[in-house]
């Protein structure tokens, strides 16, 4: 679950970025971190203390618009990723059915020896 939040936490930074551009972003990122770095060390979810202080600085609305955001993006990192792997086992799959394949004979030729 870490690993999710920091790609999470990750993810709102770059969101910032693309919809308020670098130099609000830095100033935002600044700001964050400045005025919540003891919450950030003591809180395990980051993302719910940059939340909070964003709704502080840009609204609410603006908030949820920017965690909205986010989200979408995540998910379709992730299933960007995800699609990758699944064709990475999809290629292993169709290696170990051709070495099955290839094996059958072999291994069906020592049990008739055995018996």
């Amino acid at each position: 679950m870490e690993k999710f939040n920091e790609l999470m936490f990750e993810t709102l930074r770059d969101t910032l970025r693309l919809v308020l551009g670098e130099t609000v972003s830095q100033l935002i990122h600044s700001l964050t971190k400045r005025q919540t770095s003891i919450q950030l060390k003591e809180d395990s979810n980051k993302n719910e203390v940059a939340i909070t202080y964003l709704e502080k600085l840009l609204g609410k609305e603006g908030a949820q618009i920017i965690q909205t955001i986010s989200i979408k993006r995540l998910c379709l990192k992730l299933k960007r990723e995800y699609e990758e792997v699944e064709a990475h086992f999809l290629v292993l799959d169709e290696l170990y059915e051709m070495k099955f394949k290839l094996l059958a004979p072999l291994l069906n030729g020592k049990h008739s020896t055995h018996n």
